[in-house]
């Protein structure tokens, strides 16, 4: 088997996966020499030490150190030091592969050649996400539209759950350098803990306080992005603020009706009809998937479309818009490995993914 071959079939193991495809050859060939990639099968989904990836490949220590680190510093490969030492892994496809080296927001030679390439294979790969039962990721509001509401959880408070996380931070979005479609913020995706520390590290973003981030994320819904984080409950791995026209997940929710990529809020617009004014905002500049239509001069909410963003409630100047608890929400996953491996189950390749927990 071809060796990029090879580490395609080894990237198809995650919960993400990597469907074949002649373009994600050609970019791993872009983003990994041929003995980047042999060094890379040697690596598993935890954090492993360079001698141990050295043993598995059969590649000196020193070379294989210096792959890893080569590797981590264009963003496809994980590394973090705990207890001392220094460990790398393997990094899915989304959110890995393609995001991180679009996260720097420069445009060099290398993402010139990667853009169209992936242009072509992220519809694939999206076509791909997700399991009957659990999406990828969730939607989420901004915290002040919510908090009042009766019976809110932990994890539907976005703020508290900045709150908890230990560092955060902020990079490029890799969709819109990517499609350069829009005007809306670049640098807009928000990282946290382990994730956030490897970013900033090596040169991809920025470290912001818990403050900064949530003054950040109103600027954010202001602009009428869409906020979604990893469908857990445990902690926060990203916040992606998105715009329907670049994002890759919203594209393939509403263009090919996708509906196993995002688990929507677990809130619903209500509207207010002696304050509605009819102003079509919230119709014509602010919902993403076009679930609000004017109906006798007064916004209507097709429910079964909606995906509880709350951004008709942000951007509505006369506060007609209120967002409610909705009834029969299915709860995220406990934790992020709970969520990958249901996806896993379900669709049958969890033992494979099993061979990669240990290199």
């Amino acid at each position: 088997m071809d060796i990029y071959e090879e580490l395609r079939d080894h990237l198809d193991k995650m919960p993400t996966a990597c469907p074949p495809a002649p373009e994600i050859n050609q970019i791993l060939k872009i983003l990994f020499s041929e003995r980047e990639a042999q060094v890379a099968l040697g690596l598993g989904f935890k954090p492993s030490a360079a001698n141990a990836v050295a043993e598995k490949t059969g590649v000196a220590e020193d070379e294989a150190k210096s792959c890893l680190e080569a590797l981590a510093d264009k963003g496809v490969v994980y590394s973090r030091k705990k207890d001392g030492q220094v460990g790398y892994s393997l990094l899915p496809v989304m959110p890995g592969l393609f995001e991180f080296p679009y996260m720097k927001g420069k445009h060099d030679e290398t993402i010139a050649r990667l853009t169209p390439l992936w242009k072509e294979y992220l519809p694939k790969v999206t076509a791909a996400l997700g399991s009957p039962s659990t999406a990828v990721m969730r939607v989420v509001t901004v915290q002040e539209e919510v908090q009042s509401e009766p019976g809110i959880l932990t994890f539907e408070m976005l703020f508290e759950m900045i709150d908890r996380a230990k560092v955060t931070g902020l990079v490029h979005c890799a969709c819109r350098e990517l499609e350069e479609e829009c005007d809306r913020p670049r640098e807009a995706c928000m990282v946290f803990d382990d994730t956030c520390t490897f970013l900033v590290e090596r040169g991809f973003g920025r470290y912001l306080s818990k403050e900064e981030m949530k003054e950040k994320l109103r600027e954010l819904d202001a602009a009428g992005l869409v906020h979604q984080v990893n469908n857990s409950q445990d902690r926060l791995t990203l916040i992606c603020n998105c715009c329907p026209c670049c994002c890759g997940l919203l594209k393939a929710y509403i263009e090919q009706g996708n509906k196993l990529l995002l688990l929507g809020s677990g809130f619903l617009p209500q509207n207010d009809g002696d304050a509605c004014t009819g102003c079509a905002i919230c119709a014509d500049e602010r919902c993403p998937v076009k679930a609000i239509e004017m109906v006798d001069e007064r916004a209507s909410v097709a429910i079964e479309k909606c995906i509880g963003c709350g951004l008709c409630a942000t951007g509505c100047p006369n506060e007609a818009m209120k967002m409610v608890k909705r009834e029969d929400w299915p709860e995220p996953p406990e934790t992020t490995t709970e969520l990958g491996l249901r996806i896993l189950k379900e669709k049958g390749k969890l033992e494979r993914f099993l061979e990669l927990m240990t290199p």
